[in-house]
């Protein structure tokens, strides 16, 4: 990945300042030879210190990038964050249930297994939600999940490693993401999960 698109993908990911990308777009030698005149003059010319601003520049650079390794950068850093086990580990491992609602299929184990008991703590915990949950509670529930969920984490790694999932993009509309799957059936068999008779839970921990 070159530094043009690392920009622009913190760019669609809101991730970068207005004017730190000010400061790119003006510094930055080759944009110039990147772009159309008339995409470097629209973002030339942008007012940057109106907060439309980064969307206009969005527009601007979008067409330069697959949408697809966009989406799958994006996936990745959420999967290592998982691997890293940092202090708020709980964010993305929460993520990896709103990425597989948001289309991921083949996070299901990662989302339903334990994402979404982040989301949902599992019924012998003392409440409802992540926030709720007393702080030797919350640890509990995130140091049962290792190692786990790190192998699952690495698992999907792989997958993208060796295009057995590639990502080709995003519909725009509820259903999502949009990607090709080669893997086997073994490997889509549930590993972190299983479906339970409905209940308030509807899901449950191997």
């Amino acid at each position: 990945m070159n530094k043009f698109e690392l920009i622009i993908y913190k760019l669609i990911a809101r991730e970068i300042e207005i004017n730190e990308f000010e400061q790119w777009v003006y510094s930055e030698k080759e944009l110039e030879s990147l772009l159309s005149s008339d995409e470097y003059l629209a973002l030339i010319s942008l007012s940057y210190k109106q907060p439309s601003s980064l969307y206009e520049a969005e527009k601007a650079l979008r067409p330069h990038i697959d949408i697809g390794k966009y989406y799958e950068w994006y996936l990745r850093r959420v999967l290592h964050k998982v691997i890293e086990h940092p202090a708020d580990v709980h964010k993305y491992i929460e993520q990896c249930y709103d990425l597989y609602c948001d289309g991921y299929g083949f996070l299901d184990n990662l989302g339903l297994g334990y994402g979404l008991a982040v989301a949902v703590p599992p019924s012998d915990y003392s409440a409802d939600s992540w926030d709720e949950l007393e702080s030797p509670e919350q640890k509990k529930l995130i140091e049962g999940f290792y190692p786990s969920v790190r192998e699952e984490a690495q698992k999907v790694i792989n997958w993208l490693d060796t295009s057995k999932i590639v990502i080709t993009g995003h519909d725009g509309d509820f259903q999502g993401i949009q990607y090709t799957d080669l893997r086997t059936s073994e490997e889509k068999e549930p590993t972190g999960y299983k479906l339970a008779t409905p209940t308030k839970r509807w899901w449950k921990l191997w």
